[in-house]
């Protein structure tokens, strides 16, 4: 499948995950009072966040010194319209699956399933398929995932691949 091969490489350059939440705003209350009673609104976790939402890549980009400059490239405005609409779901199984939702590329099977986890306090996602790596968690929300990965790059030099998705669900 060409969207997987193309988000798991750029998965597999991309240092990934330093999430953070934002606040659950219950019926404009806020978290301790309001509601009746002192009890907090509980804030889902990071698996919550991942598991309850469907997510479609809308950046990606890659980082790397040019020079002696840091030079980053669009690598989402190369990605064909038939990659652009994947759909990927996290199952709280450890499961997750693309799918080339409704424009899907010529070849392809419509959806792929590989397995993930979250690691390091939930700061990391191991993406296990053909191509297994870590990323790191840069922005976990409700509506926003950020993760990028770092590598070394002959001549040594690092190339950071970063991916933002957005939750269509």
């Amino acid at each position: 499948m060409k969207f997987a091969k193309v988000t798991i490489t750029l998965l597999c350059i991309i240092a990934l995950f330093v999430a953070c939440t934002k606040s659950d705003k219950n019926n404009g209350s806020d978290n301790n009072t309001g509601n009746g009673n002192n009890n907090p609104t509980p804030q889902p976790t990071k698996k919550e966040l991942l598991t309850n939402a469907v997510w479609q890549v809308t950046g990606a980009t890659i980082t790397t010194k040019q020079n002696g400059k840091d030079t980053t490239a669009d690598v989402y405005g190369q990605m064909d319209d038939c990659e652009k609409d994947n759909r990927i779901t996290f199952m709280s199984d450890g499961t997750y699956t693309v799918d080339e939702h409704t424009n899907k590329c010529t070849g392809e099977p419509q959806s792929i399933t590989f397995t993930w986890a979250l690691l390091e306090n939930d700061t990391k996602l191991a993406l296990v398929d053909s191509n297994p790596d870590t990323l790191n968690v840069n922005e976990l929300t409700t509506k926003r995932l950020v993760i990028s990965i770092t590598k070394p790059n002959p001549p040594n030099e690092p190339v950071t691949a970063r991916q933002t998705l957005t939750n269509v669900k």
